[in-house]
């Protein structure tokens, strides 16, 4: 039983208790506030009267300011891991409260329990609201070239549905149908198995990955979604100049992205902020680049002759879709290049981390896939994935340990709701916290540890709550992109531990937070031939 399941007497005999046992003189105010908060919410529930919305913990505020101060002056303030203040504030504050920040999100719920959060994004599941990335959005509106020609495609567009629906609508069944993306798995293969015969080529006599070994990964990542998104390789491990220039100005994107969305947003004032300037500057290389690949796989299409639609590339199919113009076709593949490499390439990083931290489980793992790739000598089949059901428990369990996105996502409310006892009006912006709940005891036994055998059907260390983990998001809203990441990620990790063995002698690691979750160290991966 909960502490939100207690009713109000319980609370504060479970404070007295605290206070008994510890032999406090003093409870902080903060505590008090939050236990009584949770009595009243319980007792609301119970009553079937949920408490008004002024009434919700709140983190401190001042007028005009808002929480700004105090999350700008609390000592677990991290731009670069944000996360860690999120630590203190959840247990401080409780699993649902508010944070004031003006001028930009207003009044934002924070919720960690997950049948809040099955509640918020049930509710919003025939038109869900989230924020898009608005300074994407401002600089593709203002494109000197007219490029987007007023459409800021599914990266950037957000509450404004109809033109978001517009376009998801219909590419979410081409780009999510598991027939048009299996396709690409011998190509992908072919490129997994190039990276793996560039690894002796890599390492020096300890068998030691360079410092730089997460650019690599980047290589392999976006050679590996060019090949869906371009149908062409890219060269990226000859180091060709164009696709090294499209993964620095990636990299800057997702930096400055991370700084324009998640801070106080000054460049809606002061367009011409650093981060602003840097991000139209790395769109623009990346524009360029990308543009000049996709144009030539367009001239190379009506080259070709016709196909029968079991023999069209994704970008064919994308491009016979009625209801999408030429130019949504392109922002949709600029957004896949865009999109799929740090994201991937971050989760194989993580998952060779925890594997090589965990050598029983890597050994397991090593036993299926060698079990089903034999000697691994012929081209992976999806008959041959599918049977790796363990690996796919282990990127299952990488993506808790370490979630891309640690604050998970957000809904901006349809309709009013009820929240753990509190009246949430509609229009209010909901954080789903989901990074949080992955990490909670509660929902999570032995939570800190990497078990990918929870995950099993028979769950041996209890049952799962589905709105606990949500990696690729939910409904409507999910990962376009799901199905092609999942495939490049079993397709690595099968080539990478069928033929070596994961060692790591570096720091403890941790995550940063760049738009997306990356390694707070460097990958000093060791990777050792295996007999």
């Amino acid at each position: 039983m909960t502490i939100l399941q207690l009713p109000r007497l319980g609370c504060f005999l479970l404070l007295k208790q605290q206070v008994a046992s510890t032999k406090m003189k003093k409870i902080s105010s903060a505590t008090i506030l939050t236990l009584r908060c949770m009595a009243s919410a319980s007792e609301a529930i119970a009553m079937n009267k949920p408490l008004p919305f002024s009434e919700l913990p709140q983190v401190p505020t001042v007028p005009i300011f808002g929480s700004i101060p105090y999350l700008a002056t609390h000592p677990k303030n991290d731009v670069k891991a944000n996360h860690k203040i999120f630590l203190d504030l959840v247990p401080k504050f409780g699993p649902i409260f508010k944070i004031t920040i003006p001028h930009t999100f207003g009044e934002l719920v924070i919720c960690t329990n997950p049948d809040d959060i099955e509640n918020v994004l049930r509710s919003n599941m025939s038109a869900p609201k989230r924020n898009g990335f608005e300074s994407v959005k401002k600089i593709r509106d203002e494109n000197i070239n007219n490029y987007f020609e007023g459409k800021g495609g599914l990266l950037a567009e957000g509450v404004k549905t109809d033109e978001w629906w517009r376009i998801r609508s219909r590419v979410q069944t081409p780009m999510m149908r598991p027939d048009n993306i299996s396709p690409y798995l011998p190509s992908m293969d072919e490129v997994a198995l190039n990276f793996m015969d560039r690894i002796p080529k890599l390492r020096n006599e300890k068998e030691e990955m360079p410092d730089d070994f997460q650019f690599e990964l980047y290589k392999w990542s976006l050679e590996s979604v060019a090949l869906v998104a371009l149908n062409r390789r890219l060269g990226c491990f000859e180091n060709k100049k164009e696709s090294i220039r499209m993964i620095k100005a990636t990299q800057d994107m997702f930096e400055c992205i991370h700084k324009t969305e998640m801070g106080l947003r000054m460049w809606t004032i002061f367009p011409f902020m650093p981060s602003m300037i840097k991000l139209k500057k790395a769109q623009q290389v990346f524009i360029e680049i990308a543009d000049k690949h996709i144009l030539e796989t367009y001239e190379g299409l009506k080259l070709s002759r016709s196909k029968h639609d079991d023999e069209l590339s994704l970008m064919e199919i994308l491009l016979r879709t009625p209801g999408l113009s030429r130019k949504d076709v392109v922002t949709m593949i600029l957004d896949m290049l865009f999109a799929g490499i740090d994201t991937t390439s971050h989760t194989v990083a993580f998952t060779l981390y925890l594997l090589a931290r965990n050598p029983e489980k890597q050994i397991k793992m090593q036993e299926e896939i060698d079990q089903v790739l034999g000697d691994g000598s012929k081209t992976l089949t999806n008959a041959q994935l599918k049977k790796l059901s363990y690996m796919k428990l282990v990127i299952k369990e990488s993506l808790r340990v370490f979630p891309l996105i640690f604050s998970g996502t957000n809904r901006i409310l349809c309709e009013d709701l009820v929240l753990s006892g509190y009246h949430i009006p509609k229009g209010t912006m909901v954080g789903c916290m989901t990074g949080y709940t992955g990490w909670n005891d509660t929902y999570f036994p032995q939570a800190k540890e990497f078990i990918p055998e929870r995950w099993e059907r028979s769950r041996p260390l209890g049952p799962i709550h589905p709105f606990s983990y949500m990696p690729f998001s939910y409904g409507t809203r999910m990962c376009i992109g799901r199905r092609i990441a999942e495939q490049e990620m079993y397709t690595f990790l099968a080539r990478a531990l069928h033929r070596y063995t994961v060692g790591y002698d570096g720091e403890d690691m941790d995550i940063e937070t760049r738009l997306v979750s990356t390694p707070s160290v460097p990958l000093r991966f060791t990777f050792t031939e295996r007999r």
